[in-house]
């Protein structure tokens, strides 16, 4: 798994495909949760980003691979139902997504935004607490 991680992360930027990001708040939780699942690295840092850029454009390589690791651990689920969005600050849209892995159940907030540059939807954040006992490594530290 780490060979294709590294594989991955060293050639994202060069790589063609469709625009980065989902026509509506409510796409962008469902193309996240959905690479999520299926372990789509690729498919997770495409809408994984801020109103300014993509995470993976930001950060170092390193640490973008431990998220991505973290995140797909944490995000492992069953069923996944997203509630409709809130209005949230600055233009961000909140959706509390119900997650059921077994017969364990979490209900996190996801915090969209919409990218200044392109006008497609990231999500921005998520609650991660709830979501510890999905993955059997215990609490990682903060997603943004």
């Amino acid at each position: 798994m780490l060979v294709l991680l590294v594989g991955f992360v060293a050639c994202h930027r060069s790589m063609g495909g469709p625009t980065p990001g989902a026509e509506n708040s409510q796409a962008a939780v469902e193309q996240f949760l959905f690479a999520a699942k299926a372990q789509d690295l690729q498919a997770m840092s495409a809408v994984w980003g801020n109103e300014e850029s993509l995470v993976r454009d930001r950060e170092d390589r390193q640490q973008f691979e431990r998220r991505l690791l973290i995140l797909t651990c944490h995000l492992r689920h069953d069923q996944s139902k997203i509630g409709p969005a809130q209005v949230g600050p600055n233009g961000r849209q909140l959706h509390r997504v119900e997650l059921t892995q077994g017969d364990k159940t979490a209900s996190p907030m996801f915090t969209t935004v919409r990218n200044a540059k392109n006008g497609r939807w990231f999500v921005e954040v998520f609650e991660l607490e709830p979501l510890a006992p999905f993955c059997k490594g215990g609490m990682a530290p903060p997603v943004r």
